[in-house]
């Protein structure tokens, strides 16, 4: 079985809420990165989230409701 190269590597892009700036709800996190970016909807961060995945193939989208567990998934 061949292994994947890093620029093969899936990234996964997790949009998660957020609990501070009630102008930020919602973040967006690249998974095994420390940056993270933050929008005010759940909309607006799913879109970033979707921009960036596609940008970014192969990479997949993964939200998680208030309580923690991811509810979905989106393959780019």
């Amino acid at each position: 079985m061949k292994r994947a190269t890093p620029s093969t590597t899936r990234r996964t892009y997790d949009v998660l809420p957020h609990e501070g700036d009630a102008a930020h709800c919602w973040e967006v996190h690249q998974y095994g990165s420390r940056e993270h970016n933050y929008y005010g909807t759940e909309r607006e961060a799913i879109a970033a989230a979707r921009e960036l995945a596609h940008a970014h193939h192969p990479a997949k989208v993964v939200l998680h409701g208030r309580d923690g567990f991811a509810y979905r998934e989106f393959n780019c």
